[in-house]
């Protein structure tokens, strides 16, 4: 989905039919939360698999409402039984989680792909 200033790419893994990737781009503030909300809830009510990754590498810019359409995408997926793994938090996506007190989200993320894809095979 292409936005005025932010954009999702979903898109399976190859080798794991079960596992698929949403990668964020661009702003995650409070101007871009409620779009992407729906975005990522849909995305995950609607997956068949087991495992979901959701790339944050790319995440320009986020602020505490972004942080939190984050933390209810990855209970979402976990209240649904997925795997969820956050894969590479920007700089600006750990910041932030740390000053809004979601310590324990970046529990749940991969420092790279290699890392996101060993913890999957498990």
């Amino acid at each position: 989905m292409d936005g005025a200033a932010f954009q999702t790419e979903v898109a399976p893994i190859d080798e794991m039919p079960e596992a698929e990737t949403i990668r964020l781009r661009g702003m995650v503030t409070y101007r871009e939360a409620r779009e992407v909300r729906s975005v990522l809830l849909e995305e995950v009510r609607k997956h068949v698999g087991s495992k979901l990754v959701l790339a944050l590498g790319d995440i320009e810019k986020i602020d505490t409402a972004g942080a939190a359409v984050l933390a209810e995408a990855l209970k979402a997926g976990l209240d649904r039984g997925l795997s969820v793994l956050l894969c590479s938090p920007s700089p600006s996506v750990i910041n932030i989680f740390r000053l809004a007190g979601f310590d324990s989200v970046l529990d749940h993320c991969c420092a790279n792909p290699d890392v996101t894809w060993s913890r999957l095979q498990g």
